[in-house]
């Protein structure tokens, strides 16, 4: 009996020591891989916004349609190869699938079939909608159509405001993002491209005459043509400029345009400026038919065939490249981040995608050859 007893209070003592491990406060000892790893993943809202979708969202399907103003312009091509590089690289990122289409006119003039379009879009529900318009008017209450059928709706390139940096107060209700490239430094630039390549050629800012050309009246592109008249008004006050002449972005129109124009100004004229491919175009095709190289300069804005081989012909001095891919590329990028966290990832409504001087220094270089030529990888 005394032998049991003895191994009753053993038993006991035992107990309680266990039982003071147990509520002792250091936590040393106990295991520290599931808790803080826990933790880590509730405060993640400053880290990329992909490390939080992976695993809820993998394996899900988004309807995605690009609305291009127009299927036929090597810009808007190069917007869409921006477009496809994202899709094609979230959704080996994010486990993704992305059922894109894209539609549009043929012609960027073509106003009411771009709309139109977008009205089919809309119509088809799905569940984000990429666009550029060049007519703001029609497209603003597609936009709100768009909005209030909870369609994310991001802009790329022209959006809806009136301005050029725009307003994020102009309809910004009505749509999630806007990726732009801002037209009054387009202008800006072309004209200190036009500046130094006056100078290279040793042609003098005292007086002279430049042909002003682009393809449309437009709320946003007439910043194109503002921001080089406001730059040559201060730094070559001697200079005139010709009223701009619009050829609704027919090369052939544009081209007529450029050759009335060195008829009219005669010895006068010291160069072009042409606000678009497509006018640039026009205007390259008449210098080369005139064989006029010396003593005149000309600057276009984005890049096709067509500009680059009249740059490497000497009938072309500089382009304004916008880098169309990589507005494609973000504009895509957040539709699919927007769709799959649930919220925009841009702390601002506008984000702006600055352009490049492209010339014969730079025109080769592996950057300059992928932003005039952008390929999905």
């Amino acid at each position: 009996m005394k032998k049991l007893i003895a191994l009753l209070l053993v038993i006991a003592m035992v107990g309680c020591l266990f039982a003071a491990c147990a509520s002792d406060g250091n936590n040393d000892t106990q295991p520290a891989t599931d808790a803080p790893t826990e933790s880590n993943d509730n405060n993640s809202d400053n880290t990329d916004n992909t490390d939080n979708t992976d695993n809820n969202e993998s394996g899900k399907t988004y309807k995605i349609i690009y609305v291009t103003p127009s299927t036929a312009s090597d810009f808007w091509s190069q917007i869409e190869t921006g477009i496809k590089q994202a899709m094609k690289d979230y959704e080996a990122q994010l486990g993704v699938k992305i059922e894109y289409s894209i539609t549009g006119p043929a012609e960027e003039a073509d106003a009411e079939g771009y709309v139109s379009a977008l009205e089919n879009a809309i119509a088809s529900q799905p569940d984000a909608i990429l666009t550029a318009t060049l007519n703001i008017d029609p497209t603003v209450p597609k936009a709100k159509e768009a909005h209030d059928a909870g369609i994310v709706l991001n802009f790329v390139n022209c959006g809806l405001g009136n301005g050029d940096e725009g307003d994020e107060g102009t309809h910004g209700e009505y749509y999630n993002e806007f990726y732009y490239c801002s037209n009054t430094t387009i202008g800006e630039m072309a004209a200190q491209a036009f500046l130094d390549a006056m100078a290279e050629k040793g042609i003098s800012t005292d007086k002279g005459t430049i042909g002003m050309q682009m393809n449309m009246e437009n709320a946003a592109l007439d910043f194109r043509m503002q921001g080089f008249r406001d730059y040559m008004a201060e730094k070559a006050p001697g200079l005139t400029l010709t009223d701009t002449e619009y050829n609704d972005n027919d090369s052939a129109d544009a081209q007529a345009d450029a050759e009335n124009t060195i008829n009219a100004v005669g010895a006068d004229l010291i160069g072009i400026y042409a606000g678009n491919n497509v006018t640039c175009d026009g205007v390259c095709n008449a210098l080369r038919a005139a064989n006029m190289k010396e003593g005149v300069v000309s600057i276009g804005v984005d890049s096709d065939d067509v500009e680059i081989a009249a740059l490497r012909d000497g009938f072309l001095s500089a382009i304004i490249v916008q880098d169309a891919f990589t507005q494609g590329y973000k504009c895509m990028e957040n539709a699919i981040l927007t769709l799959v966290n649930g919220q925009n990832p841009e702390t601002t409504k506008q984000v702006n995608c600055p352009p490049v001087v492209v010339n014969m220094e730079n025109i080769d270089s592996e950057k300059i050859q992928f932003m005039m030529s952008p390929y999905v990888k």
